[in-house]
């Protein structure tokens, strides 16, 4: 009854905003707003120095010290599945509200776990972005666990940056890389092994024909004490396709691979995939591939909604059985 709630919830929030019209191009954003010549809007005229005040891209001034997001791509979606690695290549100033509900394979204690997380993004300059990936809590819930607490509390916590280094309006093409530092979490969530992880990646877009898109990412977790943590690598992929009324089905590929298992012997059954990085031997060189149904609704260029389902296509799936997301973003 709990996940029905949360779903009902999302879609409540996300009915009704926004201007679902389009320009005269079919597209979402403003007419100048692709207008890279640092022209001094109205707005921004009594500012003198453009840059610190008003976007060259949108001519918008700035909110809370970021400027606007990139709304030269608003015909993208972001990235619904392995959301707190798979980074959107867009710049972009934002906040993400995720629900996750991940059954557990048997083998590793069944059940199911919970994520109520929520991103944050701001775009500093043209290019930089300051991202927070992750705030989140997190909770098991397991019959078997042999009389003891189930696991909760607050997972570690990703901050960094994102660079644009890649930008063809004309294209609709667009590469970026970053750099985050998890913070470790509470032991409770089974989130403070170690002192924290860095996430180094890659990620781009690419419109195909004309409402057809692919987002990729690549990236490696590495932990800053190996005794404590394991080194993972991993791909994801999402194509999506818009239909009339902005709506997006889309169909995503992760593939997860562990270059390197904790160096302690703990005996710790699994590494947690993208969800902890638990002191975990004897798994590497294993892989999880993954894959992902779903479908995203865009009233505007400032709102998303987003439903998906995941679930493996290996025999390992680490913590992962199946996995329900949902997610609402607003964009400024």
């Amino acid at each position: 009854m709990r996940r029905v709630w949360v779903y009902a919830a999302v879609i409540t929030l996300s009915v009704g905003m926004g201007d679902v019209s389009r320009g005269a191009e079919g597209l979402f954003q403003d007419p100048i707003c692709c207008n890279s010549a640092p022209t001094i809007c109205d707005s921004c005229a009594s500012c003198g120095d453009f840059a610190e005040c008003c976007d060259s891209f949108n001519r918008r001034r700035r909110l809370l010290g970021f400027l606007p997001s990139d709304h030269c791509f608003d015909n993208f979606i972001s990235p619904i599945s392995n959301p707190f690695f798979f980074e959107d290549p867009r710049s972009l100033t934002e906040a993400r509200g995720i629900f996750i509900d991940n059954s557990v394979p048997a083998a590793n204690g069944s059940g199911d776990a919970q994520v109520w997380a929520a991103q944050f993004r701001g775009r500093v300059t043209d290019r930089w972005s300051l991202i927070a990936p992750r705030l989140s809590y997190f909770s098991v819930n397991q019959a078997n666990n042999g009389g003891g607490s189930n696991p909760a509390g607050f997972l570690s916590a990703p901050v960094g940056a994102k660079y644009n280094f890649i930008r063809n309006v004309d294209s609709q093409f667009l590469v970026s890389g970053g750099l985050t530092y998890f913070i470790p979490g509470s032991p409770g969530a089974l989130a403070n092994f170690g002192n924290g992880d860095f996430h180094l990646f890659l990620t781009a877009g690419k419109q195909i024909f004309d409402r057809g898109h692919w987002l990729s990412a690549t990236g490696f977790r590495l932990p800053e004490d190996r005794n404590w943590g394991t080194q993972m690598w991993y791909w994801s992929n999402q194509w999506d396709y818009e239909l009339p009324g902005h709506i997006y089905p889309l169909i995503g590929l992760n593939w997860f691979h562990w270059m390197d298992s904790a160096k302690l012997q703990t005996g710790i059954p699994t590494a947690g995939l993208d969800l902890l990085n638990l002191p975990t031997n004897g798994v590497a060189g294993k892989n999880v591939v993954s894959n992902v149904l779903g479908a995203r609704w865009k009233p505007s260029g400032n709102v998303e909604v987003g439903v998906g389902w995941e679930y493996p296509l290996t025999q390992n799936g680490d913590v992962l059985k199946n996995r329900i997301y949902t997610d609402l973003i607003f964009r400024y």
